[in-house]
């Protein structure tokens, strides 16, 4: 029996570690494999929890506005719906137009449409008076840019071209899309505007005005010219009547197929392709009288060219042509030394007698007439009658 009044010595025993020791250790080990293998899979735009299932993970992408938009895994693989809008979807959008609540509409038919780098482009004869003109594009302009930009496909500007019925730019107008404003007088609508010019006829016919005559960076065609506006008041003034010149397209019977209208460019003597004009269709336009012409044996004419206004002469010729000739037929047999090429929409004149286009400003060129109206349609559509008198000019001239 022992003692318990001896003194008892411990021995020493081996320790045992916990079972569950290695199990967290290994458990732990495999998680941060995991951490790190998943932040790969995120810099790699994976999802690394996607075999569980499409739904289990989400991911919280900021749109361009700033606003949180909730994207699933399984989006990636949906169709992308692309939405697109036509010229046509323009124009029908003009018939539409209100601005702070009065209507601003113009017809469809009344207008021409272009969609280009991110922006429209509007052409629109009118014959208001010049206040009424100056208002209503300002107005348009501005509420085509706010529609614009509700139609989520980036547009960024809206240019709007008023011109009078035989083409000449009235007033031109640019808005930028986003923050377009939505209401205001003329004076603030064309303070807000990216760039504004209007005519010196039509700014001469306004009278004392609190806004000045342009504004802004000057706006330009879709080819990136300049919209050409005369700055100065002429002595022929506007045309503000419905004798606007069109493009009438015939087939190979000479039976007419559509009619549309056409604007000349500030050089007069072609439309579209130098970036003059917004229209299009010149294919086969004729003068009104071209069908009797054709029936003559032959067509008389007189031409002139005058080059005064940059300190070259004058000459006149009378011609006699075949029918059907047009008016650069007849510039090719007057017998001066001419420059021109050929575009999409007939022939470009863009020199006679050693005067060239711009050689006297950037807007200065060769323009043309029939029987004293400016024409409105490429100078080789357009068909002579007999008796008609042509006249190229030189204009738009600065020293």
């Amino acid at each position: 029996m022992a003692d318990f009044n001896e003194p008892q010595v411990n021995e020493p025993a081996t320790a045992k570690a916990p079972i569950w020791r290695p199990i967290v250790g290994a458990v732990a080990a495999v998680a941060v494999a995991f951490c790190g293998w998943s932040a790969w899979q995120y810099t790699q735009g994976n999802d690394p929890l996607a075999f569980l299932g499409s739904s289990a993970f989400q991911t919280v992408a900021e749109t361009d506005d700033g606003a949180p938009q909730i994207t699933t895994a399984s989006d990636a693989a949906a169709t992308t719906t692309t939405i697109t809008v036509t010229a046509d979807d323009v124009c029908a959008a003009a018939a539409t137009l209100s601005f702070d609540g009065a209507d601003v509409s113009v017809a469809s038919d009344r207008v021409v449409a272009v969609i280009s780098d991110g922006g429209i482009w509007i052409e629109q004869a009118t014959t208001d008076g010049a206040a009424a003109m100056v208002e209503a594009t300002a107005r348009r302009a501005a509420a085509l840019a706010t529609w614009a930009n509700g139609q989520g496909v980036g547009f960024k500007q809206v240019t709007w071209i008023s011109e009078d019925a035989n083409g000449a730019v009235r007033m031109v107008v640019r808005f930028a899309c986003e923050g377009a404003p939505a209401s205001g007088d003329t004076a603030a609508l064309l303070s807000s505007a990216s760039g504004y010019a209007i005519s010196g006829n039509a700014f001469a016919e306004l009278g004392s005005v609190a806004f000045a005559q342009t504004g802004g960076e000057a706006p330009s065609l879709p080819d990136a010219a300049e919209v050409p506006v005369i700055a100065s008041k002429t002595a022929d003034g506007e045309v503000l009547t419905e004798t606007k010149a069109t493009n009438r397209v015939v087939d190979e019977n000479g039976d007419e197929v559509s009619s549309k209208s056409s604007v000349s460019g500030d050089d007069g003597n072609v439309t579209g392709d130098e970036g003059n004009s917004l229209s299009a269709d010149d294919s086969g336009a004729v003068s009104a009288d071209a069908a009797s012409a054709q029936q003559a044996d032959t067509v008389t004419v007189t031409i002139t060219v005058d080059g005064s206004a940059a300190g070259a002469g004058s000459s006149s010729a009378t011609l006699t042509l075949e029918p059907g000739a047009t008016v650069y037929d007849a510039l090719a047999s007057a017998g001066v030394d001419y420059n021109a090429k050929s575009t999409g929409y007939g022939m470009y004149v863009s020199s006679i007698a050693g005067l060239a286009e711009k050689d006297h400003g950037s807007m200065s060129g060769w323009m043309y007439s029939v029987n004293g109206v400016t024409a409105g349609v490429s100078c080789s559509s357009y068909v002579l009658s007999d008796g008609d008198s042509i006249y190229w000019w030189y204009a738009n001239v600065e020293y």
